[in-house]
């Protein structure tokens, strides 16, 4: 019988519905509270395989990277997980690949910020390498705005958050695409439409999620962008534009509540017989 681990800080719904399909594919999933349970460097692990699904993005890394390192198949390994984390790193990755993102510029100090958005003209978007949730992304519709943004990201006491993504605008509605890969295999995608007021298009912001059907364009931008980072299971937030899609986001540790409610579909299920079907290579 196989036995796979789900490591966890807080246990969710989708946490739970991840053991509950293990438990029915493969034979038996433990629950593993990162919080509380040490992990060594160096074991001799019962563990077939772990799913990693902290919400502390470096917890998880740690977690990810320990058992990967006793030979664990580890969902998504570290590489995966850092790469995807730090959205810098994720659009230096994605580049690298020729998978479109939308035109960005890094920026360290509120001079560098000032320059980009004068040249990129307002409104822009602000973001930190870390965060999620929309959680330290900023519209910034003047300079004015954007100096009142800059100053508090100067204030913030870890240096990676000083660091800015000034993007372009992309102007489509208060609305994205979320696709679901898992393995190989594009599971399906919907549309994430921002609450009223809101321009951030967020479940967690209150956005409204409804089924989109997919394409041939679609399904390959995922698929690479899953690819690029290496990703196991992984979501990827992406734009539609009049010239095509943009990848925003790549995550390594998907909610996915909203896309159960809007498609029927349950990712939990797929991924437990994707981990079935690598195990039993």
């Amino acid at each position: 019988m196989l036995v796979v681990g789900v490591a966890v800080d807080i246990a969710r719904v989708e946490e739970k519905l991840i053991v509950q399909e293990l438990r029915s594919k493969l034979g038996d999933a433990v629950l593993i509270d990162t919080r509380n349970e040490p992990i060594p460097l160096e074991a001799p692990f019962s563990l077939d395989a772990v799913v990693v699904r902290t919400i502390s993005m470096y917890r998880g890394l740690y977690v990810s990277a320990l058992f990967g390192a006793n030979g664990v198949f580890v969902v998504n390994p570290w590489e995966t997980m850092i790469v995807s984390g730090d959205k810098i790193l994720a659009y230096a990755r994605l580049a690298e690949k020729k998978i479109p993102v939308p035109a960005t510029v890094i920026a360290t100090s509120k001079e560098a910020a000032i320059r980009a958005a004068r040249e990129k003209g307002f409104p822009i978007i602000v973001k930190s390498p870390i965060g999620s949730w929309g959680r330290l992304v900023s519209k910034a519709r003047s300079e004015e705005e954007l100096k009142v943004i800059v100053e508090h990201r100067e204030a913030l006491p870890c240096s990676q958050q000083k660091t800015m993504i000034i993007q372009d605008y992309v102007d489509n509605g208060a609305k994205d695409i979320r696709c679901i890969v898992v393995g190989d295999e594009l599971l399906g995608c919907i549309e994430r439409i921002a609450s009223k007021g809101e321009w951030r298009s967020n479940v967690a912001l209150g956005a409204k999620t409804r089924p989109r059907s997919t394409d041939p364009e679609l399904e390959d931008i995922s698929l690479r962008a899953a690819e690029a980072v290496k990703g196991f299971f992984v979501s990827i937030d992406i734009f539609e534009t009049g010239n095509g899609y943009l990848v925003n986001e790549v995550n390594a540790t998907p909610e996915f509540k909203g896309f159960m409610r809007a498609t029927g579909l349950n990712p939990a299920r797929k991924l437990a017989e994707k981990i079935a079907e690598t195990l039993h290579k």
